[in-house]
């Protein structure tokens, strides 16, 4: 779809991530990944707690890991996206709320920076 978006043909030799660039598209693409997992993640946590999808994303592996620095895990990712936008496990349970916050992940929206409606615009602006 990229390609006929873009006007190139395969006889081209032109990288798929070129053409993605190109579009200006690959922001939207990490931003919908991140979305979608976040999305997922509120799905899972809705969950009973004995679903098996609950019980997989507490599961803990036991044993020692091998040296370095720890593999990056989907929980511990999806965990650091909700916090993001000031999501708890609690507020899973409040979907319109979670929906709310997940829009502002594909918005790009940074609630750390508050928006005030209701105050009047400075003489700055």
């Amino acid at each position: 779809m990229v390609r006929a978006m873009c006007g190139a043909k395969l006889i081209e030799k032109k990288r798929t991530e070129d053409l993605i660039e190109m579009l200006g598209l690959k922001e939207t693409a990490v931003q919908m990944a991140k979305v979608n997992g976040v999305r997922w993640y509120g799905h899972v946590l809705r969950r009973d707690d004995g679903h098996v999808l609950r019980k997989v994303l507490e599961f803990e592996v036991r044993g020692k890991r091998k040296r370095g620095r720890p593999k990056k895990t989907w929980k511990t990712q999806m965990e650091k996206e909700s916090k993001n936008v000031a999501l708890e496990k609690k507020d899973a349970m409040n979907l319109a709320r979670w929906r709310v916050r997940v829009s502002e992940i594909a918005a790009g929206v940074n609630p750390a920076t508050p928006i005030y409606r209701d105050k009047p615009a400075s003489k700055l602006d």
